[in-house]
Parts: structure tokens; C-alpha cells; sequence
């Protein structure tokens, strides 16, 4: 089955995900690690990024990123100013993760169809983040998960919800 491997490392990657201890030097190698995972494993041919993207990339970035801005200027600060390696190191997490969330786990779930891989990225992306933000989070993460993976959809490929991914965490983190 060409989309078994996809699925088994992505919910293996995201459990590691869900595991990983907070603010630790084994933290960041986890996520590391499972953006690697997100890299490598091969996907369906079906579901390889490709030009077939509905929106122009700067365009579905674009979109992202600003309504992540906005919602930040919106938000009253959950979290303490960051030292800068902290920062760069959540921009590189939002990558990983992408790697794992939008490349790999969306990318064997599009067999199904683009909304269950959108909705299904999504919802996996935003059980992971519970045991670190707590369930009151997990509608905000939702949301998060379904912009990510509309640009995923939109753009054809993981490269502009990986941007955007990276921004919110730096505008999380360092404003």
C-alpha cells in the first residue's frame, strides 16, 4: 500500500510531537528529527507537491501570513519576550512541522480528497499542541492547522504554510 509509510511515520511523528518535553534540548532535536521524517519518507505520486497550485505562492503567503499578523495585534500576550536563538529556533519548529504536517500527513491523506486532507492535517496539528498549550488552545490551533493546510491546498505545494508557520511563531515569540 503506497500510502501506509506516509500515514504510520506521520502519526508516529506527530506522537513525538505530542511527547516532546517542553523548552529542552531533546525538545528541539524531536522536532528536528520529525521534520526530517516529514522530509525524507516518500509520499504517494498522487500526492507529491507539483505546479498545480490554485493560487499563486506569494499570494497564498501573503493571506497567511497577514492573517496571523493580524491576530497577533489582536491577541494579548500569552507568552514571555523570547531570547533571539529562542525565536529562530520556533521559526525552524514552524518548518519542521510543516514538514510533517503539510508535506507528509497531507500529502497521504489528499488520496481521500483535499477537504479530509486539510481538515485531517488540521486536526492532528492541533492534538499535538494540547499537551503543551492545554485544551483551551485547541480551537485557536484548529484554525491554525486549517489555514496552513488551505495554503497547502491552495499553493500545490508546503513551502507557503511552512512561511507562514515560521512568521506566527516569530511574531508569537518575539512580539
Amino acid at each position: 500500500m503506497d500510502v501506509l509509510l506516509p500515514l504510520i511515520a506521520g502519526l508516529l511523528g506527530s506522537t513525538a510531537l505530542a511527547l516532546r518535553p517542553p523548552a529542552t534540548v531533546a525538545s528541539v532535536a524531536i522536532t528536528l528529527a520529525t521534520g526530517v521524517i516529514g522530509a525524507v519518507t516518500p509520499l504517494p505520486r498522487s500526492a507529491r507537491d507539483g505546479p498545480n497550485g490554485r493560487l499563486a505562492w506569494p499570494a497564498v503567503t501573503a493571506v497567511g501570513v497577514a492573517a496571523f499578523a493580524v491576530a497577533r495585534i489582536l491577541q494579548h500576550p500569552l507568552a514571555p519576550k523570547m531570547a533571539p536563538l529562542a525565536v529562530a529556533a520556533t521559526a525552524v519548529a514552524g518548518i519542521a512541522e510543516e514538514l510533517l504536517f503539510r508535506r507528509l500527513l497531507y500529502g497521504a491523506l489528499s488520496i481521500y480528497g483535499a477537504a479530509f486532507a486539510v481538515a485531517g492535517s488540521a486536526a492532528v496539528f492541533a492534538a499535538v499542541h494540547v499537551p503543551a498549550y492545554g485544551i483551551a488552545a485547541l480551537p485557536v490551533d484548529l484554525a491554525a492547522g486549517l489555514v496552513f493546510g488551505w495554503q497547502r491546498w491552495a499553493s500545490g505545494g508546503w513551502t507557503a504554510s511552512a512561511v507562514t508557520h515560521a512568521a506566527a511563531n516569530v511574531l508569537q515569540a518575539a512580539w
